[in-house]
């Protein structure tokens, strides 16, 4: 089963999930705190830097890439409503959201 790790506001949580889970339902399952509004990807809420496991992870998708931009994509940037987890990935809450 993929680990996930989710720093926020300085902790960090881990936990483990199944392959092609959804990041923002399982986060929220746990507890964890991921800003979110419309789990949908439209109103660029639960922004999420990757910070490793990238490649475990979907591609981003037309709507994903249009809400984020080119700068943020490029940065490492996901909607964690748009995420689907296929290994291990570490990512961080920005301050910001």
């Amino acid at each position: 089963m993929p680990k996930v790790i989710v720093e926020e506001g300085g902790d960090t949580h881990q936990f483990e999930v199944e392959e092609g889970a959804n990041l923002l339902l399982e986060a929220t399952l746990r507890s964890v705190p991921v800003p979110f509004y419309c789990t949908t990807g439209r109103c660029g809420t639960c922004r999420v830097k990757v910070e490793d496991g990238e490649d475990h992870l979907n591609a981003i998708g037309e709507l994903e890439r249009y809400r984020l931009g080119d700068e943020e994509t490029v940065s490492g940037m996901r909607l964690a409503c748009q995420v689907y987890i296929y290994g291990d990935v570490k990512v961080r809450v920005p301050a910001s959201s």
